[in-house]
């Protein structure tokens, strides 16, 4: 969630590791996702909007036929140009067939998860369809399940390996490495949350019991980032790296199902909503190669953009790339803070709940609802709750394993004065207690249109006074909706795919749809 890290102003939850690349990067203030997995997933590595490829509506569910069709995505660029590509951690595009599967679609190598989740300790991933109960593990390398990981903790396993990976990197390669890490994402009914006791330990002076064990997997989240960062550096990579750091949506901090009790304060809306609180991503950007950085960025920037602009920087000719992408290449704004080239994003398209949203330069637009507009409202500061107030710990940055190593390569190495700085740059503040308000609740049938950058908590609807703006608006979301493409029909198949048929795996069910496809042993 927007709060769970240091940077955006939270005292609660530690997070040295990520705080030192933040600020020593490029803070990405404006920073657009979709609102749950798959879409985001899709938009990343597609560099298209979710609604061009019938992949817009809910995220995938165990025993679907629905996968991500075929298109290009970003690892086989990366392949194209010589790099090694490896995808840690989850997947959740679609394993009906082998050939849906990651080793399949440009990584090299997989280590990780098919489904939304899988448990952080044994590694089985538990739901119910059509109204029968099935539990099936799900972890593998290379496709083939990897039973030996069981009990070891899951951003643990993901780290090691990643680590390894870049430790044995050979170096005449360039190394493309995606970890898409199961933290902090809720798992199994019953043990939604879970991390070492040690580190829970550490975080008594929360009151949420669940909380704690929440900000431990933050934590643990946080001392990968560090880890891996002190690979790089141990490797002599660090100097020549792009690190990117985004969540895929907002955190579930209170809904029916996945509730993990992370927090978007002070953002309005959760997960699976198209307000602030459930698209606008944790991000930032670094690299040494930036020429100015140690900033924070309100351009505009949509998860798809990272796909053209990881491309251009890594040297690849653009002119190449599909001439259909939605994503923008925004290197050359990152790099030397120019102008962003992006001035819109369409935030989605949903032809079945007819929910829709739209940023427009410093506009933002919302049509309809989700969920019955039930998590329309303000929920991040329901978990904030401390026995007693933690101290932000601005020297921890520095002597953290990403901060060391990011004074190895800094020619000037920011000081607690500069993080603090940008730490007040980087929070978010709503309107003031005695500013004018004009609450909008789209579940009701109303239009909402909100200044972003002076309003970002979403609570001033100006559609009333800008009724030529509404109208621009709506118009642009009538164009973008030519080209949707409808949701993919939500059909499964269980029998099928029940994992007692697959020695109580999650596994791939149908033929595989490539000739040259070979079954991994």
């Amino acid at each position: 969630g927007w709060n769970d890290v240091g940077f955006h102003g939270s005292n609660q939850i530690p997070t040295p590791n990520i705080d030192a690349l933040a600020y020593n990067g490029i803070i990405l203030n404006s920073h657009y996702v979709q609102s749950t997995c798959t879409p985001s997933r899709t938009a990343l590595l597609t560099g298209k909007y979710p609604m061009k490829l019938g992949m817009h509506g809910p995220s995938l569910i165990p025993s679907e036929k629905r996968a991500l069709p075929p298109a290009k995505l970003m690892p086989e660029y990366f392949k194209e140009m010589g790099y090694s590509t490896h995808l840690v951690g989850k997947w959740h595009l679609g394993y009906a067939a082998w050939n849906e599967t990651p080793t399949f679609r440009g990584f090299d190598h997989h280590f990780g998860f098919y489904n939304s989740f899988t448990s952080y300790y044994d590694y089985l991933s538990t739901w119910k369809i059509d109204d029968k109960e099935y539990s099936g593990f799900d972890l593998r390398k290379d496709g083939v399940p990897a039973f030996d990981e069981a009990g070891n903790y899951a951003t643990d396993a993901f780290t090691e390996y990643s680590v390894n990976t870049i430790q044995n990197h050979d170096f005449t390669k360039p190394l493309f490495l995606m970890m898409s890490h199961l933290a902090v994402h809720a798992a199994n009914d019953g043990k939604l949350l879970e991390a070492p006791q040690e580190t829970i330990n550490n975080f008594k002076h929360i009151e949420d019991s669940n909380r704690r064990t929440y900000a431990a997997m933050v934590s643990k989240l946080d001392d990968s980032v560090g880890s891996i960062v002190a690979a790089l550096d141990t490797k002599n990579m660090l100097q020549n790296s792009i690190i990117v750091f985004i969540s895929d949506n907002g955190a579930p901090t209170f809904m029916p199902s996945f509730r993990n009790w992370g927090s978007n304060y002070p953002l309005r809306g959760v997960k699976d909503t198209l307000f602030e609180g459930g698209i606008r991503s944790t991000a930032f950007i670094y690299s040494p190669l930036l020429v100015q950085s140690a900033r924070v960025s309100t351009d505009l920037m949509h998860i798809s953009d990272w796909l053209p602009t990881l491309y251009s920087a890594a040297g690849g000719d653009l002119g190449l790339i599909d001439p259909d992408l939605d994503g923008i290449d925004q290197w050359s704004s990152l790099v030397y803070d120019l102008p962003s080239p992006r001035n819109d994003i369409l935030i989605n398209i949903d032809e079945q709940t007819r929910n829709a949203a739209l940023r427009f330069y410093n506009w933002k637009l919302i049509v309809g609802t989700s969920m019955n507009g039930t998590y329309n409202g303000y929920y991040g500061d329901i978990v904030m709750g401390n026995i007693e107030e933690p101290i932000y710990n601005t020297s921890a940055i520095s002597d953290c394993p990403a901060g060391q190593s990011i004074r190895k390569v800094s020619y000037t190495p920011l000081t607690e004065v500069e993080y603090e700085g940008l730490r007040r740059a980087a929070t978010v503040r709503c309107l003031e207690p005695k500013a004018k308000r004009n609450p909008c609740d789209p579940a009701s049938g109303a239009v909402c249109l909100y200044d972003i950058p002076s309003d970002p908590c979403e609570e001033n609807d100006l559609a009333k006074f800008f009724p030529s703006v509404v109208r621009r608006m709506k118009r642009a979301l009538v164009d973008y909706k030519t080209g949707l493409i409808p949701q993919i029909d939500l059909e499964t198949d269980i029998v099928a795919a029940d994992p007692k048929l697959f020695k109580f795996t999650w596994n791939p069910w149908l033929e595989c749809k490539d000739s040259l496809c070979e079954v991994p042993v």
